[in-house]
């Protein structure tokens, strides 16, 4: 009895930390529940996605005011790390059930389970950024991950999408297995007896030289299941098909949300429990910046789709954020990420909204769809201008701000050549971003006139782009305030 009292006084004392995540929980399976399905359905179905933008609002109140600390036997907590980057996963779910109504209401494809397994999978990047334990951190990101396979292949009847579905379990179910594997040897290598991140660090330390090879090979399997979660090269093959056969609102959650958790957990990690070998994955994670900045801008010169052009940029994003990674301060690297996550959020959210209103019913995500969109639309086309050169870094835009923090970093580290390399992708990048603006400025408008925007995507398109340029004209001080206030 003194057992069981004492671990239910320590459940209860601890429950708060996770309150922001049972309320998820909550919502998620009373809308899988057969009561609470049955009473979302008798509503119209265009309330289903303010209902859910209701609840992520509600979480993200319930964020700002978790207490920090650390419970259930050191396997979470909450500090300013986690929440930092729980308030990105939880914007990022919003903007995706903005983007969700009217393509989904288009193609006639609403549904409860689909609103449902974006709250389930916000809930998992949640717990994921604030996992101390290898346990809790594999548990975290198996159940952000299987309820993105799902909304991935959500459209049925499209060839593109079940075939995307499917190469992302596969390819995700194989990163996980080598996630897992390089956790037990990890676990053994430290003799077995914790797998608490804090304490394999000095585990680790200790560890009989003989160990050496099963802590290298450990920790080279579990950067490999991370890279691919990340998309950074060379794991990186299933993120341009999947970008492009997803439904777009998921394409533009898979670009922002899971990427900032899982970069959160990265810097968790690596900064914590892999601190003391850092010798062992600097050289590796060094080869996987640069090739993923060299390969993703490169190959995306050559789209011609703009969700194939934003996956391939997105693998380029990543490279500069593992320099960030790299850092020996931990609390840095993770302040670099989240001012470069929140500013990529921004410009990812605003371009994806303007591509869901070309598409109409499904279609249209091509480069050349965007022609003459100034003189069709020219508030949006100047939004889009906003965001374009923003995401290419070109002075004086948010963009830029976000990559010279990140960059000023690397180079404080001693990593110069990777950030003059860098630099140079970042001068490719330009080219792709600018074809997009010269597109829609130089290019003759197609006949008919042009189709009224949603208020949601209006919504959407304003609010970010108003953000970015209130960024622009703020610079560094905007940027310096937010990391001192977010991530104390």
């Amino acid at each position: 009895m003194p057992f069981a009292e004492s671990l239910w006084g320590n459940l209860v004392q601890d429950l708060p930390l996770l309150v922001p995540v049972l309320f998820l929980w909550i919502v998620g399976t009373l809308m899988l529940w057969p009561l609470g399905s049955w009473l979302l359905k008798s509503m119209p179905k265009r309330q289903w996605s303010g209902i859910t933008f209701v609840v992520l609002l509600v979480t993200l109140v319930l964020v700002f005011r978790t207490p920090a600390g650390q419970g259930f036997s050191g396997m979470f907590q909450v500090d300013g790390l986690t929440t930092g980057f729980q308030i990105l996963a939880i914007v990022a779910a919003a903007i995706t059930v903005i983007l969700s109504q009217p393509q989904l209401n288009a193609l006639k494809e609403q549904s409860v389970e689909y609103y449902a397994l974006i709250l389930f999978s916000t809930s998992g990047m949640m717990l994921l950024v604030g996992a101390t334990d290898l346990v809790s951190l594999y548990m975290a990101l198996e159940l952000m991950a299987l309820c993105i396979y799902i909304l991935v292949g959500y459209l049925r009847e499209q060839d593109r999408g079940i075939e995307a579905g499917i190469k992302y379990f596969l390819l995700g179910a194989f990163s996980s297995g080598l996630l897992v594997y390089g956790m037990s040897l990890i676990f053994a290598a430290a003799g077995g007896k914790t797998t608490n991140l804090a304490a394999l660090n000095q585990a680790l330390a200790l560890a009989p030289r003989n160990a050496e090879l099963m802590i290298f090979t450990g920790v080279i399997l579990v950067l490999a299941g991370f890279g691919f979660k990340v998309a950074a090269v060379p794991f990186h093959m299933w993120s341009p098909d999947v970008y492009d056969g997803a439904p777009t609102p998921i394409t533009a959650f898979l670009s922002t949300a899971p990427k900032a958790a899982a970069l959160g957990a990265f810097v968790r990690l690596f900064g914590t429990a892999f601190n003391g070998v850092h010798g062992d994955w600097a050289a590796p994670l060094s080869f996987m910046a640069a090739a993923s900045m060299i390969l993703g801008n490169i190959a995306a010169l050559r789209q011609q789709s703009m969700k194939r052009l934003l996956a391939y940029s997105s693998i380029a994003h990543v490279g500069y954020m593992l320099l960030a990674v790299l850092s020996h301060d931990a609390q840095a690297g993770a302040q670099a990420i989240w001012l470069y996550m929140l500013t990529y959020l921004l410009m990812q959210g605003g371009v994806f909204a303007v591509i869901i209103y070309l598409q109409g019913k499904g279609e249209g995500e091509r480069i050349e769809d965007f022609r003459g969109l100034s003189k069709r639309r020219p508030m949006l086309a100047f939004a889009m201008l906003v965001f374009m050169l923003s995401l290419g870094g070109i002075p004086p835009m948010l963009g830029f701000f976000a990559k010279f923090y990140l960059f000023k970093l690397a180079i404080e580290q001693g990593f110069v050549t990777l950030t003059v390399l860098a630099f140079l992708t970042s001068a490719i990048s330009a080219y792709y971003y600018l074809n997009v603006v010269a597109t829609m400025y130089f290019k003759e408008a197609p006949e008919g006139e042009a189709q009224p925007m949603g208020s949601g995507l209006s919504i959407v398109v304003f609010a970010t782009c108003l953000l970015v340029l209130v960024g622009t004209c703020l610079g560094p001080w905007l940027m310096d305030w937010t990391a001192r206030i977010v991530l104390v």
